[in-house]
């Protein structure tokens, strides 16, 4: 007896998920496997990605194609378009079309992060189609945040521009999860802030941790060698970054001459290595191919990072992999994270660098936070978090057949 297609599911992407280089494409990634576990045959469209992830997604049974910025350009009409409805990115009439057409013949329709939520309402509506918004972050929210820092700091004209984009974001975000059957959230906070925009229903999948991390030996790490990862497009990872690395490494290097500051990570690389000038033991390694190592050859986590919005992935993965963070608060919020019990909450750079040569002046203690730190996030692996995503998606394949 022939075997009948997989019904497919549409997944539009800032960029092609594979390989899994940052926090976002990661969990757009794990969400992604959670459908084609359910029986719909992913196709994946972005606006990046190159001829080999094309073929890495093909090889996984999926397909993939990317539409670039460039094929829609912003015409002024398009501009005043764009302003009319508040979108906070250029509509690309290229990838509406695309996802449009995709949609007709889908079970699911998925749009992952800020800038492919606004494409919801141009999915069809359609009682054996399940349309999903997958928002990474309350982006509003976040910008208004940052629109405030940017007021304290007198930045007047900065504060503006990220009130208009919080504005336009938040319209977007109302737009987006009233027009789909359902939203996946990354935190109760996030939860609970798409509800009060008026979400029809929603599904908490907290950001996890591929199981192999919880199999790193705690004391494994080489004494001395501190770590930060991240992806640099994110200006909270790369503002951050810089500031410490300004404010803050000199006194590590000067309490422990032989520390070492690794730099992972995708990205525009430029303004780090500009700040790391001079500094002594920073390297910056870039992109690489096995972010797994580079958390199991550490002996501490930084997260200087005193913006954004969610949980960030790299904190859950360190911690699964047993290694004591020295981070903000608002870098560790959200997970449960305990100052003084698995790592350290410091606020300026000057403070995570003196937390940072407590723990490597007192490894007994970095292991027993690093230790305690796995141990809260027990329970985290993705395939775990995704089940009751994938139940609903299941939910979806078996409305057709």
């Amino acid at each position: 007896m022939p075997v009948s297609p997989r019904p497919r599911a549409v997944v539009a992407c800032p960029s092609l998920p594979l390989p899994p280089v940052s926090g976002g494409r990661k969990r757009a990634l794990r969400l992604i496997e959670a459908i084609d576990r359910a029986g719909a045959r992913p196709h994946v469209l972005a606006h990046a990605g190159t001829v080999e992830q094309i073929e890495a997604l093909r090889e996984r049974g999926w397909e993939a194609e990317v539409i670039p910025h460039g094929r829609s350009p912003l015409t002024p009409l398009r501009r005043i378009r764009q302003d009319a409805l508040g979108e906070p990115e250029p509509h690309l009439r290229a990838m509406a079309a695309r996802i449009a057409e995709l949609s007709r013949w889908a079970v699911i329709a998925q749009m992952e992060e800020a800038w492919l939520e606004q494409y919801v309402r141009v999915l069809p509506v359609r009682r054996k189609l399940l349309r999903v918004a997958s928002p990474h972050n309350a982006d509003a929210e976040m910008l208004g945040a940052f629109a405030e820092s940017a007021a304290q700091r007198d930045d007047g004209r900065e504060a503006l521009r990220l009130r208009v984009r919080s504005s336009r974001m938040r319209r977007t975000e109302r737009r987006a999860v009233r027009g789909a059957d359902l939203t996946i959230t990354v935190s109760g906070h996030d939860d609970a802030y798409f509800r009060c925009l008026g979400a029809r229903g929603t599904l908490l999948v907290p950001n996890g941790v591929d199981d192999d991390l919880f199999d790193v030996a705690p004391a494994s790490g080489e004494p001395g060698r501190v770590l930060f990862f991240g992806a640099y497009h994110w200006a909270p990872n790369r503002d951050g970054l810089v500031r410490f690395l300004r404010d803050g490494w000199a006194a590590v290097a000067s309490a422990h001459p032989s520390a070492r500051l690794r730099v992972a990570g995708s990205g525009d690389l430029a303004p780090i290595r500009a700040a790391a000038a001079g500094l002594e033991g920073v390297e910056v390694a870039g992109l690489v191919d096995d972010i797994a190592a580079e958390i199991a050859a550490a002996q501490v986590v930084v997260v200087p990072v005193w913006g954004g919005g969610g949980t960030r992935i790299k904190v859950l993965e360190a911690m699964a992999a047993a290694r004591p963070i020295v981070g903000t608060a608002v870098g560790v919020e959200r997970i449960g994270f305990s100052d003084g019990r698995h790592g350290l909450v410091r606020e300026s750079p000057a403070d995570l660098a003196a937390g940072i040569v407590e723990l490597l002046g007192a490894p007994g203690r970095a292991v027993a936070l690093g230790t305690a730190a796995r141990e809260q996030v027990r329970g985290f692996g993705w395939t775990t978090l995704t089940g009751p995503l994938e139940a609903r998606y299941r939910q979806a394949v078996e409305a057709v057949r």
